[in-house]
C-alpha cells in the first residue's frame, strides 16, 4: 500500500493533469485508493479528481466509483441551482437598485479548464450596509431561510443545495484584516448597472487574504492555492505584482503571500519544494497533524495575540454587539451598559455554545497548539 505522502504527490499529480488538460499518470499499482477517494473530498475537488484520473477511474472499487459519481451527479444539481440563483439574484437587484459584488468562487470558476470544475460550497455577495435589509428581503422571498447573522454577514440556506452569504463585510470588525478591506467598494470596477468586481489584482490580494484567515483557523484545503494559480496563469497579463506586494505589505501578510505563491507552482507546475513549502502543502492538503485542530488552532493563535484577542472577546465592536443587542441600533450610547452585560453573561451563562468553545480551548493540548503555532510561524503568519 502506498505511503501517505506518496498518496498526497499522486493526488495532486490527477489534479494538475486536470487543470492542464491532461491525464493523471497510471494508477500505481500499490495505490489507496480509498485515500485517494478522502483526499478529493476534503478538499472537495471531486469533479476535477474524476477528470484527471480520465480511463484510470475504471480500476478503482466499485463502491469508490460509485460514491464518487454521486458525488459528481450532486454537484452538477448544485451547480444549476447556484447558476439559476444567481441569473435571478442579478436581476432583482438591477431592478430594485441594489448595488452588489459577486465574491470568490463566482469570478474564479471562469479560470478552470470548464466552470463546473470549481466547486462552491456557497454563494458570496457583498452589497452596501445601506441595502442590506432590501437585499435580505429578495432573498427572503425567493424561498431562502436565514441561518444566521454573525456580524460580516448573513447566512441563508435552501435545503439541499443553497447556501448564500450575504456579505456587509469581507472580515469581521475585530480582525487584523478588516481596516484594510473595509475599502473594498471604492477600489471596486463597475461592470453592470449595479454590479461591480474587483481587478484581478485586488481579487488575487482577497483571494490569499481569505486563504490566510482559514489557515489560521485550521480550516482551509488547497483549492485557494488552486485558486491563485490559476488566476496568476491564466490571467498574468492583468495582475500588477508591484501593486500586490504592497498591498500585502500594508496588510502584513506578505511573507504568508510569497510563501503561497511558491507552493502554488511547486504544486501544480512541478517547481522545487523547500521544507517550508512541503509542510505548507501537507498542511493544505492532508489538513493539520493534530487532534481537535479548532481548539489548537485558536490556542495556537492566541500565542501570538493573546492581549489584542482578550480585549476584542471582552470588547466586541458596535456592528457585533447591535447585532446581538438590536436596541443599540437606537440607543448607541448604552453601549457600555452592554458591554457589562455581556461580561455578566459570559461569566455566569450556561448558554451550551459558550460552554462547549471555553471547554475546547481548555482542552486543546498544549502540545498541538505549540505544533501549530510553529506551521503557522514558519508560513509567514
Amino acid at each position: 500500500m502506498q505511503s501517505l505522502m506518496d498518496t498526497k504527490t499522486y493526488f495532486i499529480h490527477i489534479i494538475g493533469a486536470a487543470l492542464h488538460g491532461e491525464t493523471a499518470p497510471p494508477l500505481p499499482s500499490d495505490a489507496d485508493c480509498a485515500r485517494l477517494y478522502r483526499l478529493a473530498v476534503r478538499n472537495t475537488v471531486q469533479r476535477l479528481f474524476c477528470k484527471g484520473l480520465g480511463a484510470e477511474l475504471a480500476k478503482f472499487p466499485a463502491e469508490l466509483q460509485t460514491k464518487l459519481q454521486k458525488s459528481c451527479q450532486a454537484a452538477a444539481v448544485r451547480e444549476s441551482a447556484q447558476q439559476d440563483l444567481l441569473a435571478a439574484l442579478r436581476a432583482q437587484f438591477a431592478e430594485e437598485a441594489i448595488d452588489f459584488m459577486l465574491l470568490k468562487g463566482s469570478h474564479l470558476k471562469a479560470l478552470y479548464p470548464a466552470p463546473e470544475l470549481r466547486f462552491m460550497v456557497d454563494m458570496d455577495v457583498l452589497v452596501r450596509e445601506r441595502d442590506l435589509m432590501r437585499a435580505k428581503a429578495i432573498l427572503l422571498r425567493f424561498g431562502l431561510e436565514t441561518e444566521f447573522d454573525n456580524g460580516k454577514d448573513i447566512v441563508f440556506v435552501k435545503k439541499p443545495f443553497l447556501t448564500v452569504e450575504l456579505h456587509r463585510s469581507l472580515f469581521q470588525e475585530n480582525y487584523f484584516m478588516y481596516p484594510y478591506f473595509r475599502a473594498v467598494w471604492n477600489r471596486a470596477q463597475q461592470i453592470g448597472t449595479h454590479e461591480y468586481c474587483m481587478s484581478d489584482s485586488d481579487l488575487y490580494v482577497y483571494t490569499l487574504a481569505h486563504l490566510a484567515e482559514h489557515y489560521t483557523a485550521a480550516g482551509s484545503c488547497f483549492r485557494p492555492v488552486m485558486d491563485l494559480y490559476l488566476l496568476e496563469t491564466r490571467r498574468a497579463d492583468a495582475l500588477d505584482f508591484a501593486y500586490i506586494s504592497a498591498q500585502f505589505q500594508e496588510i502584513g501578510i506578505e511573507k504568508f503571500a510569497e510563501n503561497i505563491r511558491a507552493l502554488a507552482f511547486c504544486m501544480f507546475d512541478g517547481a522545487q519544494k523547500t521544507e517550508t513549502l512541503t509542510m505548507m502543502e501537507n498542511f493544505v492538503t492532508l489538513g493539520p497533524p493534530v487532534q481537535n485542530a479548532s481548539a489548537a488552532s485558536a490556542a495556537a493563535v492566541s500565542q501570538k495575540s493573546k492581549r489584542r484577542r482578550i480585549l476584542s472577546a471582552a470588547f466586541p465592536s458596535f456592528r457585533h454587539m447591535s447585532v446581538k443587542y438590536p436596541i443599540l441600533k437606537k440607543l448607541p450610547f448604552l453601549l457600555p451598559i452592554f458591554w457589562a452585560v455581556r461580561l455578566v453573561q459570559y461569566t455566569f451563562t450556561k448558554d451550551k455554545t459558550i460552554v462547549r468553545k471555553k471547554e475546547e480551548l481548555q482542552n486543546a493540548d498544549r502540545k498541538s497548539a505549540d505544533v501549530l503555532a510553529r506551521i503557522f510561524k514558519e508560513s509567514g503568519l
